[in-house]
């Protein structure tokens, strides 16, 4: 029986838990609705050089999206920018300092900002409109002066992706003495001290990398990154110059920003463009190779479970050739895995029951023989060979499956399915009928009751840990909710049938 404290923490959760889907689109946004709007205002009193000093009255606007929630300026920058620990959520704590902002809250410049020469010139008299293209993508047009040029940006967001499309075009008001080159710059990513700078040429094996390269123009370049580290972790911020762009550079600038650029003549009314994609996410390869960044040379180097990822991403994507749903992809895919781990399962299961019926008798030798741990040790093996059971037979299993968990979860996780399912709209966000939590903690429910094998106090604290954690999963996207649903279902059915059989023969032998 499930006590009533149980009952009543469920309540409380089931209470706190409010779905509502991202509500993708332009929405206007002030400095004071951050956070910690106060505490950097102080800051900037007190004589810090940060850029919010001089844009803390900016109309700013918020497109938030499934993956990473943008803040833009009326002239295009991005002064914020929040990677999503999981898809589909709405965030609420937009604290400036939060390492899940991408653009540092210190930096002298913001995302995207435009450079003369290395020099950032803020943008005057902006203009900003925004336009929505369809349901996943909105567009922003922004113009503004920025010292001797005018200045035309073209942003396009889209909510299934992490990847911006930025067009600068930048033209001279007042002639210059030289050729000078224009630059978009981000200032770091998520608040590190010094990040790794990566620049690439080329593609795949032919390519070649370099990383934390000198302050001097790289041309040709495939890409330019700012990451957090070289460990495959943490997050990134990656430019590519489009396909078709000509005499791009991508450079390193000190103290810790990278650009693309190119030159913008001297003469009255020249004028250069600078035609981009800035990707800002995890530093993660199922995103990198949704998205188109996994042929980038040095970006990534995936180890052996990243490799193994990319399998399971052909498989994924060669089920939904043939099936032609997402949803259905999810479904097959687990059916593919619970086939493959039923044997191990089933030697894991019998050996952890094997090992429950044993402990009335290990629990006697253990009285019996309390003061010889020798004999005891004997014993009890003498026990085990006699009953059959290895008392490493749940381990191993248990070690084999664990990989195989992982991919699994790191694939569904990062993977933008974007499509529906069944009563779900977005597999891609979190189920707005709590229909596949409720399912989960019935899954989890069968699950600790034939594990536990009828010890009431096992069963209440299984109970109670995966009930709390099914309230952690309300907001996780419906595709990864799918997945434990189909998976743990399939583990309660095989958990019968084992059960079932090893009833059989025990009655069998009560009745002769």
């Amino acid at each position: 029986m499930i006590p009533r404290s149980l009952i009543a923490t469920l309540a409380l959760l089931l209470g706190t838990v409010a779905f509502a889907a991202v509500d993708f689109g332009a929405h206007a946004f002030a400095f004071a609705d951050f956070r910690d709007a106060d505490s950097v205002a102080e800051s900037c009193d007190a004589g810090g050089a940060s850029f919010w000093c001089s844009m803390q009255d900016a109309e700013l606007t918020r497109v938030p999206t499934k993956g990473v929630d943008l803040f833009f300026t009326s002239a295009g920058e991005i002064v914020a920018a929040y990677a999503k620990p999981q898809k589909g959520q709405n965030l609420q704590n937009y604290n400036l300092d939060n390492r899940q902002n991408l653009i540092p809250d210190d930096a002298t410049i913001p995302g995207a900002a435009l450079l003369l020469d290395g020099e950032y010139l803020l943008p005057e008299d902006a203009e900003a409109s925004w336009e929505r293209l369809s349901d996943t993508v909105v567009e922003g047009t922004f113009r503004a002066r920025s010292g001797p040029l005018e200045v035309v940006r073209t942003v396009r967001v889209a909510n299934t992706s992490h990847t911006v499309e930025i067009r600068v075009d930048a033209t001279r008001v007042d002639a210059g003495e030289d050729e000078t080159p224009v630059q978009l710059a981000f200032p770091g990513v998520a608040g590190v001290e010094d990040p790794v700078i990566k620049i690439g040429q080329g593609l795949g094996e032919s390519g070649t990398h370099a990383t934390n390269p000198l302050s001097q123009p790289v041309p040709d370049p495939s890409y330019v990154s700012l990451q957090n580290n070289d460990r495959n972790t943490g997050f990134a911020i990656i430019l590519r110059p489009v396909s078709e762009a000509d005499d791009v550079q991508a450079l390193s600038l000190p103290p810790r920003r990278a650009s693309l650029q190119t030159l913008l003549p001297a003469e009255e009314g020249a004028s250069a463009r600078l035609d981009l994609t800035a990707y800002l996410g995890p530093n993660e390869l199922v995103r990198y190779q949704q998205e188109g960044y996994v042929e980038l040379p040095g970006l990534f180097r995936p180890n052996l479970l990243g490799r193994l990822s990319l399998g399971i991403l052909w498989v994924l994507r060669t089920i939904h050739d043939y099936v032609g749903n997402w949803g259905l992809s999810i479904i097959v895919l687990t059916l593919l895995f619970r086939a493959l781990v039923w044997p191990l399962i089933s030697t894991q299961t019998r050996s952890m029951y094997g090992m429950q019926a044993l402990q009335p008798k290990i629990q006697a030798l253990q009285k019996k023989y309390k003061d010889d741990r020798e004999t005891l040790t004997q014993e009890t093996m003498k026990l085990y060979k006699e009953a059959g059971v290895n008392p490493a037979g749940g381990c191993l299993p248990i070690l084999l499956q664990m990989p195989l968990f992982i991919i699994l979860w790191r694939v569904f996780v990062n993977f933008e399915f974007a499509e529906g399912f069944l009563w779900v709209p977005d597999l891609g966000q979190a189920d707005p009928f709590y229909i596949l939590p409720i399912l989960y903690i019935g899954v989890m429910f069968g699950m600790s009751w034939f594990s536990s094998r009828g010890n009431p106090q096992s069963l209440r604290q299984q109970i109670l840990i995966n009930v709390v954690f099914a309230f952690i999963l309300f907001n996780f996207p419906a595709g990864v909710l799918l997945y434990f649903v189909v998976s743990m279902g399939i583990q309660v059915f095989q958990y019968w049938l084992i059960q079932r059989s090893q009833a059989k023969p025990a009655a069998a032998g009560a009745k002769g």
